[in-house]
């Protein structure tokens, strides 16, 4: 049940931002404008955005009382996603949590029909993660960070649309901003990376 709980909110997430499409980034448009450190309603966490970002809150389908909480951004480089459910049941056990990932990456996969360019392990201070590239069929690609932590899954997507034409410094840029946006990411009484 947890299992598939958590796959459940890592589709909605990834399928939700996945639906998001960039309009194609121009040469010279680095997102160099204010950037942002954001929060939710509930300050649990703080990233940093390049602008105003839209929250929104949905009911987990089958669990009463628990809630999807969703940041999103979209502008002309890129969609910029951060999600966090908090679950009753608080997860330690290593293989546990592994299995969540697993289960969460072949979910996200499966359903929206993407193909893993790249996947590899993370650590948040004490607690473990996962980072997915997928390319999607409709040229998307992402780049999607999920976390566990005790009972709460963050998870944090990148979202661009590269083409065959883009400059090496467009390329470069959209590098530069994942990783500032994902760098940026911090737990409110805790220490990451």
């Amino acid at each position: 049940m947890k299992k598939t709980l958590l796959l459940l909110v890592f589709l909605f997430t990834v399928v939700s931002a996945m639906g998001q499409t960039p309009p194609p980034a121009k040469s010279g448009d680095p997102e160099s404008g204010p950037w942002t450190t954001v929060s939710p309603a509930n300050g649990v966490f703080t990233v940093m955005m390049p602008g105003k970002v839209s929250e929104t809150t949905a009911a987990v389908e089958g669990r009463p009382g628990i809630e999807n909480h969703v940041l999103t951004l979209e502008t002309k480089m890129a969609g910029y996603v951060v999600s966090f459910v908090e679950f009753p049941e608080e997860i330690v056990d290593p293989v546990a949590v592994k299995s969540i990932l697993d289960s969460g990456r072949e979910g996200g996969l499966a359903s929206s029909k993407a193909e893993l360019v790249s996947e590899k392990e993370l650590k948040f201070g004490e607690f473990s993660g996962r980072e997915w590239v997928m390319k999607l069929p409709s040229g998307l690609e992402t780049t999607a960070r999920a976390y566990w932590v005790k009972k709460s899954l963050y998870q944090l997507i990148f979202v661009t649309s590269p083409t065959a034409t883009d400059s090496a410094e467009l390329v470069k840029q959209r590098h530069d901003v994942g990783v500032k946006f994902f760098d940026s990411f911090t737990l409110a009484g805790a220490t990451g990376k």
